[in-house]
Formats: structure tokens, C-alpha cells, sequence
């Protein structure tokens, strides 16, 4: 079998986590590495995971969930991204009422959850590709090799945008809001595509 195609699979399928990852980095400039770890784990374990729900589960609901994929992912960043926006533009407000000092912003463990599983879900669908194969090592292996690059492609975005958030400040919430809606966007035209 071919682990090139495997390891290009990874790197494609990991760039929604990149993107998320690289945004929560910008939104919380001072995360602790812990956190950023977590974040990365997480997305990687989602990536790793939902191909294998998706392989397991194919056959039997293929037909009813793969068209809704699209709308549900479209849904949840968008979610993601206008509330980013809103938070943002309602702390500048009070900012521009009161003097007070920059508050820290960061992104909570649910928050991160749920980006986990809309930047993952996709990812399903790629179980049911695998269902043409017969070589359960090599879709296992795929499946792992998805998960290490999400792992390590989102902890370097994570990372980077920890840093481009020190020097972006005020405006980080609204790139980052943008970014989610921008995904979202890519989602729903996945599905008209």
C-alpha cells in the first residue's frame, strides 16, 4: 500500500486544525504549554479518530450522515466565528466606556472541544473511502499517521499563533472570528461542489 498517499491524506486533513489551532494561539497571545498541547492531542486524537468511526460505522450510515457533514461543520464555525467577533466587539465597547485594564483572553476547554469535533467531523467521510480497501493494517495505520500530522501540524500552529497574537493584541478576536467563518464557508461550499 501507499504511505505517501497516507501522509498526503494527513497534512490535508489537518489544515482546518491548523487553521483553528493557529486562531486560538492569536486569541489567547499568553496560553501556557499545557494548554497548547492539549490542543494539539485533542485535534489529533479527532482526526485519528473520526475516519475510524467513519470506517467502522460506513456502511451502515454512509447514505443518512455524509450529506449533512458539510451543514453541520458550516454551522458550528460559524458559531464559532461570530461569537468571537461579537466578544470582541462588546469587550472594545466596554474598553471605550471605561478605563480599565487589557484583560487576558483565553479559550475555554469547551470551546476547544467543540472545535475539535467541527474541524473533524469532515473527517468521516474519509472512513468511508477506506472501505474499498481490505488491508485493516494499512487503514489502521492511515488512520494513526492523520493523527500524528494533526498532532504536530496543529501544535506548530498553535504555537505561531501565540506569537502573532503578542504583536496583534486588539485585533486578534476578529482575525480569529474571520478565520472560523472563513472555514465555515469552505464547508458549505464543499457541499454544493
Amino acid at each position: 500500500m501507499n504511505y505517501i498517499y497516507s501522509l498526503l491524506t494527513g497534512i490535508a486533513m489537518s489544515v482546518d486544525c491548523m487553521c483553528v489551532s493557529v486562531s486560538d494561539g492569536i486569541i489567547e497571545s499568553n496560553m501556557k504549554k499545557p494548554k497548547m498541547f492539549f490542543i494539539a492531542i485533542l485535534f489529533g486524537f479527532m482526526q485519528g479518530a473520526m475516519p475510524l468511526i467513519g470506517f467502522t460505522f460506513g456502511s451502515f450510515v454512509k447514505g443518512y450522515i455524509q450529506k449533512f457533514i458539510p451543514y453541520i461543520s458550516f454551522l458550528i464555525l460559524l458559531i464559532l466565528g461570530l461569537k468571537s467577533i461579537i466578544k470582541a466587539i462588546i469587550e472594545d465597547k466596554k474598553k471605550d466606556n471605561q478605563k480599565e485594564e487589557v484583560k487576558e483572553k483565553h479559550i475555554s476547554i469547551g470551546e476547544i472541544m467543540v472545535q475539535s469535533v467541527a474541524t473533524s467531523i469532515d473527517a468521516l467521510t474519509i472512513g468511508f473511502a477506506y472501505l474499498a480497501y481490505d488491508d485493516k493494517m494499512y487503514i489502521y495505520l492511515t488512520f494513526l499517521i492523520i493523527a500524528v500530522i494533526t498532532f504536530l501540524l496543529s501544535l506548530l500552529t498553535v504555537f505561531l499563533g501565540r506569537k502573532i497574537g503578542d504583536r496583534l493584541g486588539k485585533v486578534a478576536p476578529y482575525i480569529a472570528g474571520i478565520i472560523f467563518i472563513a472555514l465555515a464557508i469552505k464547508f458549505l461550499l464543499g457541499a454544493f461542489l
